[in-house]
């Protein structure tokens, strides 16, 4: 009976000893998870700290997709009156091609006989579309503003007579 009472004994003593084993083991791994945690922290806090600022560069990321319509300006696509001569248009002068390229429109000149150029017909209602379209966009009075610009630039390149 004796060694029965010592072997409960020795049962509840090495249960005491394993729970206190066990406590100790777990505050152990917790302090040494929060000791870990706090190294890790006070490492990755000194190498931010001790970096220097990374230099702004204009180097170019091989890997980025270009958005070629963001990045790209848009060809100003102007209108265009189609002419069979050069005769009125002041056809190479440049201060009339930029003021008409202002408006929005271009001449265009055509020969009747070469291919790809339009005919009578096509050529009427294609400059009959532009027309009404620099009516709207560049108000009413395109025309006049045209054509005193016209005789501006003559005067100003030494084209005009009279």
């Amino acid at each position: 009976m004796l060694g029965v009472v010592f072997f409960a004994h020795n049962s509840i003593e090495s249960t005491l000893v394993r729970l206190e084993c066990f406590i100790l083991l777990k505050i152990t791994s917790m302090s040494l998870r929060l000791l870990y945690l706090l190294l890790v922290g006070l490492l990755i806090s000194s190498t931010l700290l001790a970096q220097e600022p990374m230099p702004k560069t204009n180097s170019i990321d091989v890997n980025a997709k270009i958005d070629k319509k963001k990045e790209r300006p848009d060809k100003p696509r102007y209108k265009t009156i189609i002419k069979n001569d050069t005769k009125g248009i002041l056809y190479g002068n440049k201060c009339f091609e930029e003021f008409t390229q202002s408006i929005g429109f271009q001449y265009a000149v055509q020969n009747k006989k070469s291919s790809g150029s339009l005919n009578g017909p096509a050529r009427f209602f294609h400059n009959a579309g532009t027309k009404t379209a620099l009516f709207f966009t560049a108000w009413p009075w395109w025309k006049l503003r045209v054509n005193k610009k016209k005789k501006d630039c003559r005067k100003l390149s030494g084209d005009f007579v009279g």
